[in-house]
Parts: structure tokens; C-alpha cells; sequence
């Protein structure tokens, strides 16, 4: 069985390394680069990302017409929501909720806080209120 013996010289290593490292620079081609346009990343990628999380929409509660609305905001270097539920043509109640870091939970809690008012108020009874309120 052959022996395979390696150069230990250290100037024939080095020459073997630079030799390789110059071959590799010959066969790669020069890549075309542009330089990085920051606003127009932001301008594009921005609106679609704010399209994303924040919403607004029409809801029905007790039958009557309600608008929700969810908006994001930043906390402490995270993604955080508050929502709102207004019925206007039934009651001035705002039905709120903040510091929640999932959407939905947002907008949940803030039919719960509406519900929750409505029925202080009176306007709705607890038997109607108890399906918006169960988790």
C-alpha cells in the first residue's frame, strides 16, 4: 500500500494557498451591483406591510350596524394592536382595547369591553350579552 507523504514547507503551503485563492479569482465572474435605495424599500414594502395589520371593517352586534377598527403600533421594539368597536347609529359606547401583540385577541377584547358597556347601560340584557362574552 502507497504512503501518500504531504510537503510540510511552510513557503509551499502559502504558495499552494495563493495560488488557489488566484485561480478562484480568475474563474469568477465580477458581479453587477447597485447600490442599496433605502427609500424606495421603504416606500415599497412599507405601505404593503401596513396594509397587512392594520384594519377596518363592519361588524353586526345585537342586530345592529357596527364598525371595528384594529391599529398597529410599536412598544418596546414590538408589534403591538389596539381596536375599536363604535356602533354610532345605536350608541355613543366605544368598546376599546389596547397592548395586545395578537390581532384577533384585540378585536375580541374590544367587542368584550363594547358588550361589557352595553350591558351597564342597559341596552342589552345578559342573556344576549353571554355569547360575546364566552371565550
Amino acid at each position: 500500500m502507497a504512503l501518500i507523504r504531504y510537503n510540510s514547507d511552510p513557503k509551499i503551503g502559502m504558495l499552494s494557498a495563493l495560488l488557489t485563492f488566484s485561480i478562484l479569482l480568475l474563474l469568477t465572474e465580477k458581479a453587477e451591483t447597485k447600490p442599496l435605495d433605502l427609500l424606495s424599500l421603504v416606500t415599497g414594502v412599507v405601505p404593503k406591510i401596513v396594509d397587512g395589520v392594520y384594519d377596518e371593517g363592519d361588524i353586526d352586534l345585537f342586530g345592529k350596524p357596527c364598525q371595528y377598527k384594529r391599529i398597529p403600533y410599536i412598544k418596546r421594539l414590538e408589534l403591538h394592536y389596539r381596536a375599536e368597536i363604535r356602533c354610532l347609529g345605536w350608541t355613543p359606547i366605544v368598546g376599546e382595547a389596547r397592548d395586545h401583540r395578537n390581532p384577533t385577541h384585540a378585536e375580541q377584547a374590544a367587542i368584550k369591553d363594547f358588550v361589557r358597556q352595553a350591558m351597564a347601560q342597559a341596552l342589552v340584557t345578559e342573556e344576549q350579552a353571554k355569547p360575546w362574552l364566552t371565550d
